[in-house]
């Protein structure tokens, strides 16, 4: 009976070793600093318009890390969404997340370390997550969940349970989505969306790796954001900052607002890269005052946006300023959000 109670004894302080032992590698695990795979790594968007039509999107560039003290943080470019689509792709950039004001979505949180010490084999972890999200100047918690799975001595990759749902409301939205809207002839879209994600991350001697590619995915996004811009890719990106609606004066004035720069730099960058285009710049009203008033006051406007771009390096002979007054209205004249989508400046390529 001694013998059984010993074996049982003996056998106890094996498992509460095992378990000791298994604790003290998922903390030496765990106590690292890690960085985001960028190969590896996806966010993904999922939007629905019309009668149930889906589109998935992705974000390609997503950088972050997680330091040894469980504060993970995660930078997506907004500007890399990726619809498969050019023109779709410009028009989420200057419609919907307003890239030229708000380039990136960050988000940040603290882990809670003692929830993974089961994180020791390949069975993934099921992990709460209070996500900290800024984005569009707005910033809002999100509660979620997240599978963490260790891959291999060097990696844990972490996975969305199920998808998170933004609503347009909850990061200022609702605008841009009726930009967005009346952009592609007023089709209807769901005012939410769908964030899925599949994270890797690396530590040890991947570290190192890991930043390098991280560096030369930084150096490729520059490149691609200097490089030329073909006739067609132009004209896309001058016709959807039209659509923004994004340049603003003072009601009855053509001095441009401040808060018209960060367009007009984005417009100006955009026609820099695309150097043997000409094209125009046309200044419109809604219908309140006379029609002589309107229509000076429509190329005077006109006028104001050429001659700012001419101040960031774009050739005055390549840019033609006209006024068409309360012509060409786009919306009805009768209430505020009509007249306010009448008062407008528009791109337009000039064919050869």
């Amino acid at each position: 009976m001694h013998v059984t109670k010993l074996r049982i004894y003996l056998v106890l302080a094996l498992l509460v070793a095992a378990v000791g032992l298994r604790n003290a590698n998922a903390q030496d695990f765990l106590n690292q600093d890690w960085v985001l795979d960028p190969v590896k790594s996806h966010v993904y968007l999922q939007t629905e318009k019309m009668e149930k039509v889906i589109e998935r999107h992705q974000f390609g560039t997503v950088e972050g890390n997680v330091s040894r003290d469980g504060l993970a943080n995660i930078k997506i470019d907004l500007g890399s969404i990726d619809t498969g689509i050019d023109l779709r792709n410009v028009r989420m950039r200057f419609l919907l997340f307003e890239t030229f004001k708000f380039p990136s979505a960050e988000i940040s949180a603290k882990l809670d370390k003692t929830r993974l010490q089961g994180l020791t084999g390949r069975s993934p972890v099921r992990l709460p997550l209070t996500l900290n999200v800024n984005m569009h100047g707005i910033s809002n918690q999100i509660e979620t969940f997240a599978w963490v799975t260790r891959t291999s001595e060097t990696t844990v990759s972490v996975t969305s349970v199920d998808p998170i749902i933004v609503t347009v409301a909850s990061f200022g939205y609702e605008k841009n989505i009726e930009k967005l809207r009346d952009a592609q002839g007023g089709v209807p879209i769901v005012p939410n969306a769908q964030i899925t994600f599949d994270l890797t991350f690396g530590t040890g001697a991947l570290k190192p790796v890991l930043e390098a590619a991280r560096a030369a995915r930084e150096q490729e996004r520059t490149q691609q954001a200097t490089a030329a811009i073909s006739v067609e890719g132009c004209e896309t990106r001058l016709t959807v900052m039209g659509e923004a609606n994004a340049v603003y004066f003072d009601t009855g004035s053509a001095v441009l607002d401040p808060q018209s720069g960060p367009m007009l730099d984005n417009g100006a960058d955009i026609a820099n890269r695309c150097p043997s285009v000409k094209f125009a710049v046309e200044g419109h009203t809604d219908s309140v005052g006379s029609k002589r008033s309107n229509q000076v006051l429509s190329e005077a406007r006109a006028r104001s946006v050429v001659d700012y771009l001419a101040t960031k390096g774009v050739a005055a002979a390549r840019i033609q300023a006209a006024g068409f007054g309360d012509t060409r209205p786009v919306a009805s004249n009768g209430n505020e959000g009509g007249r306010a989508k009448n008062r407008r400046i528009e791109f337009k390529v000039l064919k050869q």
